[in-house]
């Protein structure tokens, strides 16, 4: 694309270490008391089993810790087998509630994240439903050590835990 925009090679390959990804995708947010702390805005199948894969590969933590924010109601009735499959290379997903966006009341009613949290125990995967970001903070300060990747992941506004819980990771180190 920059030699597209008229950037000469060797000017790419002297701007490219400098850059540092794009917002919300694979986004490092802290690395603190041996901890690292991620956002990434996947929120299908396919882009959860791609960023999960990339983060086993280039942080090899002890474990991940996938906060997985489901994005609008009937787009996880629909892909709810596929999402129950993708978190496999994560050794723990919580699920908060689905964040509601365009669907109606009824589609709200046909699907819930405590029903995707099952379908993914039936496939092997540690999940735990957890309503409330609160809550969720709470969970990982009493679960996580020293080497777990913490990554909070969808199109919804699940990036305010990573923001809550790095702030309890400083004020507690």
């Amino acid at each position: 694309m920059a030699v597209n925009l008229g950037l000469e090679p060797g000017q790419i390959l002297q701007l490219l270490p400098k850059f540092v990804g794009i917002d919300r995708r694979l986004m490092l947010k802290a690395q603190l008391g041996q901890i690292t702390v991620l956002d990434d805005y996947a929120h299908h199948p396919t882009e959860i089993r791609a960023s999960l894969a990339a983060i086993r590969q280039r942080y090899q933590p002890k474990r991940i810790w996938c906060i997985f924010q489901p994005h609008q109601y009937s787009r996880t009735r629909f892909l709810l087998d596929d999402f129950a499959e993708s978190f496999k290379l994560a050794d723990v997903t919580i699920v908060p509630e689905i964040y509601f966006v365009r669907d109606s009341l009824s589609a709200k009613k046909t699907v819930n994240s405590q029903i995707l949290v099952e379908k993914m125990r039936a496939n092997g995967t540690e999940a735990v439903f957890i309503d409330g970001f609160s809550r969720i903070c709470d969970y990982l300060k009493d679960n996580t050590t020293a080497g777990d990747l913490v990554v909070t992941m969808g199109a919804g506004d699940i990036w305010k835990v990573a923001d809550e819980y790095i702030r309890w990771i400083r004020a507690n180190s």
